[in-house]
C-alpha cells in the first residue's frame, strides 16, 4: 500500500504510525517492520496491562473519559475524518497511532467487529462494591442492578447498555471467575462502561444486607412463586436481580428478596434473553417515575 504524509518528515506521520519522536531512523529501529508493522513497539513500550477496546461508541467514550489511560490507536481509512480530533490529539501527546486497512485492524484486535477502529488501553478501573454504596448511600430514588453468574460478555454490554439507558446508579456484577470488562463487553455497552458506577464482587450477601439496612427494597427476578411485574409498587429505593439464563438467582438472593416478579409470558416461548429481561422489567420498573417526574432526563452534549 502506498503511504503518503501530509506533514513534514521531521513531524508525524499519519498514514504510517503516530510516533512519540521526530528524529529519523536510528540503530534502534533496526529489525522491526517499519513505522506501520503491526509488531512496531513505540519508545518506551511497556508491559503494564492493556485492553484492546474497538468499536466506534465505545472508542469514543474511551477517549472523553479516560484519554490518559490510551497507549495506542488504529483507525481505518473510513474512520479518519470521524476520528480526526483523536488522531490530532494522538499527534500532540506523541500517542502512537495507525490508519490501517479493515483486515490489519481485525487482526490485531482478534475480531472483526471492530467497526473501523481500535483503541488499546489500560484497562478500566471498576469500582468496590463499597465505593458502590458510598455513592448511592445519600440517594433518596434509586435503582441498582444486581448480577447473579451473568458472565457471557455480549450479555453484560448489553445490560450495561440499558443500565446506562435507563439512569441506573450503580451496577454489582456477581461472579466467582470474572474480574473485569472484555473489549468485546464494553463494545456492545456503546460506552456505557464508561459512565457508570460498575462493581465486581464474589460473595453478594454481604452487599444485599447493608443495602437491605439502609432501606433498598430488594427484587428478585424469577418465574417461580412471583408476581407480574405490572402489579408491583415500585418503592423509591430499588435493588433489581437477575440471575443467568441457566441457573437464574441463587436460593440465597432469592430468599433476602422483599418481593419476587417475572415479566408475564404470553407467548410459546418460555423465557426471555437475559438482557431483554433487564429492559422489560427497567422500562416498567421506570415508568411511574419518569411518568410523575421524579427522575431526570441527562441534557446530551
Amino acid at each position: 500500500m502506498k503511504l503518503s504524509c501530509p506533514f513534514r518528515v521531521t513531524q508525524i506521520c499519519r498514514s504510517g504510525v503516530g510516533m512519540a519522536i521526530r528524529k529519523s531512523h536510528s540503530s534502534t529501529t533496526k529489525g522491526k517492520r517499519g513505522r506501520g508493522g503491526t509488531d512496531y513497539k513505540p519508545p518506551h513500550f511497556d508491559k503494564e496491562d492493556r485492553v484492546k477496546y474497538y468499536g466506534v461508541q465505545c472508542c469514543l467514550a474511551i477517549f472523553e473519559n479516560r484519554r490518559q489511560d490510551i497507549k495506542r490507536i488504529f483507525v481505518t481509512p473510513e474512520r479518519e475524518d470521524a476520528f480526526n480530533h483523536v488522531l490530532e490529539w494522538a499527534e500532540r501527546k506523541r500517542v502512537p497511532f495507525k490508519i490501517a486497512e479493515y483486515d490489519e485492524i481485525a487482526r490485531v484486535a482478534a475480531t472483526e467487529h471492530h467497526e473501523g477502529v481500535m483503541i488499546e488501553a489500560r484497562p478500566l478501573k471498576l469500582m468496590s462494591p463499597g465505593d458502590v454504596l458510598k455513592k448511592v448511600d445519600d440517594l433518596q430514588r434509586g435503582m441498582i442492578l444486581v448480577m447473579e453468574g451473568v458472565e457471557n460478555p455480549h450479555n453484560v454490554g448489553a445490560i450495561l447498555r440499558t443500565a446506562c439507558f435507563f439512569g441506573v446508579n450503580g451496577v454489582l456484577l456477581h461472579s466467582t471467575s470474572v474480574t473485569s470488562l472484555s473489549g468485546a463487553a464494553c463494545r456492545i455497552a456503546e460506552g456505557a462502561a464508561e459512565h457508570l458506577p460498575i462493581a465486581f464482587m464474589k460473595d453478594g450477601s454481604s452487599i444485599l444486607g447493608l443495602l437491605k439496612s439502609r432501606g433498598w427494597s430488594l427484587v428478585a427476578t424469577t418465574p417461580h412463586e412471583a408476581r407480574s411485574m405490572y402489579s408491583v409498587k415500585w418503592a423509591n429505593k430499588v435493588v433489581l436481580m437477575f440471575g443467568s439464563e441457566g441457573a437464574g438467582l441463587s436460593q440465597g438472593a432469592l430468599e433476602s428478596a422483599d418481593v419476587r416478579v417475572v415479566v408475564p409470558r404470553i407467548g410459546p416461548l418460555e423465557s426471555l434473553n437475559v438482557s431483554a429481561a433487564v429492559a422489560s422489567v427497567l422500562t416498567e420498573a421506570r415508568r411511574e417515575a419518569i411518568v410523575k417526574g421524579h427522575v431526570r432526563r441527562v441534557a446530551l452534549k
